[in-house]
């Protein structure tokens, strides 16, 4: 009969670096049209047991506009991501942002 041991919790890590466990990081690409693109960058964010928050693509012509978030990441750990998705043969650009939606901006 076959083990019917539920799997454990997926185990989400700890950025020893973020302060602010709440902001979130978005990042936009420009990368190649091509059919194996997101399994590429998606499988990178598999690797490092990081699931995005919000993916959005758009195809324009010869190219697509990937632009993603992810929560809980600190600014070096986005900066060192950011690296390492540059890295990739299919990527032409990398652009991101930390996104902190606790500021609080009066309105005299």
């Amino acid at each position: 009969m076959p083990d019917t041991t539920p799997f454990p919790a997926v185990h989400h890590r700890r950025d020893p670096w973020q302060d602010r466990p709440d902001a979130c990081v978005e990042y936009q690409l420009r990368t190649d049209a091509e059919a194996d693109v997101l399994c590429r960058l998606l499988g990178l964010f598999a690797q490092l047991q990081l699931l995005p928050e919000a993916l959005q693509v758009q195809r324009q012509q010869d190219d697509l506009h990937i632009s993603l978030r992810l929560q809980g990441l600190s600014t070096h750990r986005a900066g060192v991501l950011a690296q390492k998705l540059r890295g990739l043969v299919c990527v032409w650009q990398v652009t991101w942002q930390h996104l902190d939606h606790n500021l609080v901006t009066e309105v005299a």
